[in-house]
């Protein structure tokens, strides 16, 4: 690729995640400007979605990736802080959401489990495994969990610190665990 090309490409960038980063704001949002983002997709997000940088590790930051094609959706009133995100496909996220620090969401495996398939680059990384992943309105997710890729999180549950969603977890009810099991149900 010659250098004009790449300059222009870095300027299209910084210009896209500006635009995103002041719109969030002009909602009543904060995200703090040392969050990586990088959208090669879709992003939709509501009226003050909070994402901040400071959390429980020693580097302050959020990332948030969208591949190209994908959505993420983040409704009104959602926090996170410290969060990693890769969407490959579809990512939504409900209103009045909490997602505590170095909580990490990926609807992609990322790579593929037939090792003969890893030894290839290209097609490892192309024939991985997605499917969407959708957390409901008023969830709180602890620190430090991992939501894995095609689960459902129903409406007001709470996942407990450090835990691995693997399958569904219904709503109203305390979930915890690797991997991540209903606990109780409230309400």
């Amino acid at each position: 690729m010659n250098i004009i090309k790449k300059i222009s490409r870095r300027i299209e960038t910084y210009y896209k995640r500006k635009n995103t980063f002041n719109a969030i704001r002009r909602l009543g949002g904060v995200i703090w400007d040392n969050t990586k983002y990088v959208n090669q997709g879709s992003f939709c997000f509501g009226r003050k979605v909070s994402i901040i940088g400071d959390g429980i590790d020693n580097v302050a930051r959020s990332q948030i990736v969208i591949l190209k094609d994908a959505v993420l959706e983040v409704g009104d009133n959602t926090g996170m802080s410290q969060v990693s995100i890769t969407c490959k496909q579809k990512i939504h996220i409900g209103s009045n959401v909490k997602i505590g620090a170095g909580t990490l969401i990926f609807d992609t495996n990322f790579h593929n489990t037939d090792w003969k398939i890893r030894a290839d680059h290209d097609k490892d990384l192309s024939s991985a495994l997605n499917a969407p992943i959708y957390i409901g309105d008023h969830t709180f997710i602890g620190a430090r969990s991992i939501i894995c890729k095609g689960v459902t999180i129903g409406e007001r549950s709470i996942i407990a610190a450090g835990s691995v969603v693997v399958k569904d977890i219904p709503a109203d009810c305390m979930a915890g665990g690797n991997p991540c099991k209903v606990i109780k149900y409230i309400n």
